[in-house]
């Protein structure tokens, strides 16, 4: 599996881990990269650094599936992951309460995540993210680590630096609903990158609660002081 990824150059040119020559220092130096380079052609720069939540946990073995038959795994080994993914249960043996005792919890069948445990796994969840990148505007630029993920958004204005940082945000988030996967709130961040002599205005990350009762982000601009 790891050798068709490979050969057939599937991965997004975004994705840093399973590449040839990448580490997390090529990943570091891109992101910054971008950064220097916004700021020298005078853009308006933030960047976007956020968690997936139990990532793993999240993913839906029917998209997972139609996925790897969309970049050409199938046939037997298609069948063999499927196999591999269906009719699991799983429970939790032996957890401790004190000294003396111990339960255990009930079989619970596993429909929304993948196995842990085995090599394959990483590479399962890097294809079952592989379309995120292509989901952003022209203005934003995507940096792919594990489960972590870095968006540089740039823009010639202050104002248009929100509103495509809010397009980006709401392309994410509806593409995480989409695939059943979740921000981590508690480690996302937002920073705003500026030189000294920039006007003293600045944009704030907020969250939103929507109809939904999920929390999501939006971007406003704050005067300072």
């Amino acid at each position: 599996m790891y050798q068709h990824v490979c050969s057939n150059n599937i991965l997004v040119k975004e994705e840093y881990v399973f590449r040839i020559n990448s580490s997390t220092e090529a990943a570091s130096y891109n992101v910054i990269n971008k950064i220097l380079k916004a700021v020298s052609n005078r853009l308006s720069v933030g960047g976007i650094f956020y968690d997936l939540k139990a990532a793993s946990d999240c993913v839906n073995h029917g998209i997972l599936v139609d996925k790897l038959e969309f970049y050409g795994i199938s046939g037997i080994f298609l069948t063999l992951i499927q196999s591999y993914l269906r009719e699991r249960y799983q429970k939790l043996l032996n957890y401790k309460i004190n000294v003396y005792d111990s339960i255990s919890s009930r079989w619970k069948k596993v429909t929304n995540r993948v196995p842990q445990g085995v090599i394959l796994v990483p590479l399962i969840f890097r294809i079952y993210i592989n379309d995120l990148p292509k989901i952003t505007g022209k203005d934003a630029k995507v940096v792919l680590f594990a489960d972590d993920t870095n968006i540089i958004v740039t823009n010639s204005h202050e104002a248009g630096l929100q509103t495509a940082l809010n397009e980006t945000l709401s392309d994410i988030i509806s593409w995480f609903k989409a695939s059943f996967l979740s921000f981590n709130f508690n480690k996302t961040y937002y920073l705003q990158f500026r030189t000294n002599n920039c006007i003293d205005t600045s944009l704030d990350i907020n969250t939103l609660r929507t109809g939904d009762a999920n929390l999501c982000f939006y971007i406003t601009t704050v005067q300072d002081g």
